[in-house]
């Protein structure tokens, strides 16, 4: 093992892991003697040849990004070199003398709360320079945390980016988000990884109990429940971390500098807060024994500052319940704020926010209303009160509040963006498109914003703006899955088969459980004639969710193209166990019972479909086609007629001239079925 060199010059010293992933070596460069690296080999997961083109043109990009990244700074483990040998990738990194801070987290031996301040504030002044560059570590726990032995400073290592390229997985998921899980990685996605490991650290908790944290969630909401009776954390403290460990990312932190804000004040004020915290609830006490103790007069005088205490008090509890994940321990607690103060909005507000997490939108919105009523400048209100309209799917409504709630501050780039989702709800796309645009020119960076453009102006056919957006989504963000599915699907859009494959398999290689992309993918392969490449995305996607209904269905369509009519059928029978009101089901396999000879069965699924939708106009000139074989002129011109005329509203006019052609031919010959007419009916997707 000792002689053995990888490229040429790096002397494999000793073999430091070999995991599911690859393996890492200690090395030594001949080179220059008495150096020594880490070499990691990264092992693709498909030795296919045009996967490993795409996976060595996503190593090289994002490799060469982590080595600018690190040789610029020092409290980041630094990529020397990569290199690709007999189709398996290598990164060299920078060896870096120390202890990773799993070596601090010990069972039942707590960090101070000054010692979780520092260690998040050196990681998060970290994650600011990362996320500058565009890239997500992907991969934050504590052994990926190295206390350097030279002067004692925290120290990033692996990051994920050039891992994830090539394998696609992260070896432990107890520190990852849900949004993570999905393959719907967010710059945020960091912050709650770090959060973790602060919890970890305050509670104790080596890497082996995480999962035990991950269970104690909040049955109704998901959220981490992590303080006890025993655990004595500040206040301030335990508020941050709570928001970075947000189930919904929309609700976490969205940047590392926003969270060392927070912190920074946090230290500032810390001691002084305690201090008032203890006035406070001493006020409260002798207020309300005050008020008990004296006469009519003195009660006029004391009884608004007990109450005003009293209410203040159970609203900070109902606010630490809230940022807690306990919604409906928080709405009891605003409920009592508001019996003391009926005029207290920010109560109302917050009761509001907690409804929405229970999903209970008609309580929200009646929430937010009366706190605009109480405060018409409340932006917030205004704001959050278009958030539940739109859940109710009251777009006008939340269009009206999201451009109140801009009227107030108009930097809320947010509030932008709700209102083009809502827009787009009701078909106004300029006007969706103008806020995702202001979205942008307020922040930047907003990934979603530019998706959401981009999606908006495919449907409007402005097919490069679009690529253009998934393309500044992709630069923002490499790792980001739909973009790269979005930007396939304009591909496919524009005949660009290639390339859409190669979008499809990037969405794919980032997020193994891309159900959507292993669909579009096949339906590619399909079209070029690739059958085996096209079964395999199907088989999958029915692997990955044996429910998924448009799989049995496109994987129908996939055979019957090649003439497996037997199999097709029994795809769509599949989708009708799943669902029984499934119209592209009954519609294509009366296709494939058509050629089968079997015209009855046809027949009746056309029917089928008629009768679930009035207005499929496939199912019409589907049974136009049976009802001319079987000479039924009159049945068979209405059916067409119908169709036709369908056809037309919606904008089919390749279709509707379909069916204006075999009216002519019913009409003027109808003993003879010309060669163009197709064999069997019209095809359709879900």
């Amino acid at each position: 093992m000792n002689s053995h060199f990888l490229n040429g010059h790096y002397r494999i010293l000793k073999l430091l892991n070999d995991g599911e992933k690859g393996k890492t070596y200690l090395v030594e460069d001949v080179n220059l003697p008495g150096s020594q690296f880490l070499v990691k080999q990264l092992s693709p997961p498909s030795s296919n040849p045009q996967t490993l083109i795409i996976l060595r043109r996503l190593f090289a990009s994002k490799a060469a990004t982590l080595e600018k990244l690190g040789q610029e700074h020092d409290k980041i483990q630094k990529l020397i070199a990569y290199f690709e040998e007999d189709e398996e990738f290598y990164i060299v990194q920078e060896f870096i003398p120390g202890n990773p801070l799993s070596d601090e987290i010990i069972q039942d031996q707590t960090l101070r709360e000054d010692q979780v301040i520092n260690l998040l504030t050196e990681i998060l002044e970290i994650l600011v320079i990362v996320h500058s560059y565009g890239m997500i570590h992907r991969d934050i726990k504590p052994t990926n945390i190295i206390r350097r032995e030279s002067d004692k400073k925290l120290v990033l290592v692996n990051l994920g980016t050039s891992n994830e390229a090539i394998t696609n997985t992260v070896e432990n998921r107890e520190y990852m988000p849900i949004e993570q899980v999905n393959g719907n990685l967010k710059y945020n996605s960091d912050i709650y990884a770090l959060g973790i490991v602060a919890i970890a650290a305050l509670l104790g908790l080596p890497a082996n109990e995480i999962s035990n944290l991950r269970s104690q969630k909040n049955r109704l909401t998901g959220e981490i429940v992590w303080r006890n009776k025993n655990l004595k954390v500040n206040r301030k403290l335990a508020k941050i971390i709570n928001k970075m460990v947000r189930f919904d990312y929309r609700k976490r932190y969205q940047y590392a500098t926003e969270v060392l804000d927070d912190l920074k004040k946090l230290k500032n004020v810390e001691h002084e807060q305690q201090k008032q915290d203890q006035k406070k609830l001493l006020l409260v006490l002798t207020g309300v024994a005050g008020c008990i103790a004296l006469g009519i007069g003195a009660w006029q005088l004391r009884l608004p500052k007990a109450v005003s205490d009293a209410q203040q008090k159970l609203y900070q509890e109902g606010l630490n319940k809230y940022e807690a994940g306990n919604y409906e321990g928080a709405v009891e607690d605003f409920n009592q704020a508001i019996e003391l103060d009926p005029q207290n909005a920010l109560a109302y507000n917050k009761r509001g926010d907690a409804y929405y997490r229970l999903g209970d939108y008609e309580q929200a919105q009646a929430d937010s209303s009366q706190a605009i009523l109480l405060n018409p400048q409340d932006a917030n209100a205004y704001f959050d009160r278009g958030f539940a309209f739109s859940e109710l799917g009251k777009y006008k409504e939340a269009i009206a509040d999201y451009t109140e709630a801009i009227k107030l501050n108009s930097e809320n780039a947010y509030a932008y963006y709700g209102r083009g989702l809502a827009r787009a709800q009701v078909k106004d796309n300029k006007g969706a498109i103008g806020d995702f645009s202001k979205a942008i020119a307020l922040k930047p960076q907003y990934t979603e914003a530019y998706l959401q453009r981009g999606i908006l102006r495919r449907r409007l056919r402005q097919r490069l703006g679009a690529i253009q957006d998934f393309d500044t989504v992709i630069k923002i963000n490499p790792s980001d899955a739909k973009a790269y599915y979005q930007r396939g699907l304009t591909q496919s859009i524009n005949k660009q088969k290639y390339a859409a494959l190669k979008d499809y398999t990037d969405a794919i290689n980032i997020n193994p459980k891309y159900i959507e992309a292993y669909l579009n993918r096949g339906d590619v392969y399909s079209d070029l004639g690739d059958k085996l490449e096209a079964t395999e995305d199907y088989n999958t996607i029915l692997q990955i969710d044996p429910k998924f209904v448009a799989a049995y269905i496109h994987r129908g369509i996939h055979r019957f193209s090649f003439g497996d009519y037997k199999g097709a059928i029994e795809d769509y029978t599949e989708a009708l166990k799943l669902d029984p009101n499934n119209v592209a089901a009954y519609n294509n396999r009366g296709n494939a019972y058509l050629e089968l000879g079997n015209k009855k069965a046809a027949n009746q699924d056309y029917s089928r479909a008629i009768a679930i939708n009035a207005n499929n106009a496939l199912a019409y000139y589907n049974r136009g086609v049976i009802r001319t074989k079987q000479k039924n002129k009159q049945g068979a011109i209405a059916d067409f007629k119908k169709a036709a005329k369908l056809f037309q509203q919606q904008g089919e006019q390749d279709s509707y001239q379909d069916a204006q052609r075999e009216i002519a031919i019913l009409q003027n010959n109808f003993g003879s079925v010309p060669t163009t007419r197709p064999k069997s009916g019209k095809r359709e997707k879900n």
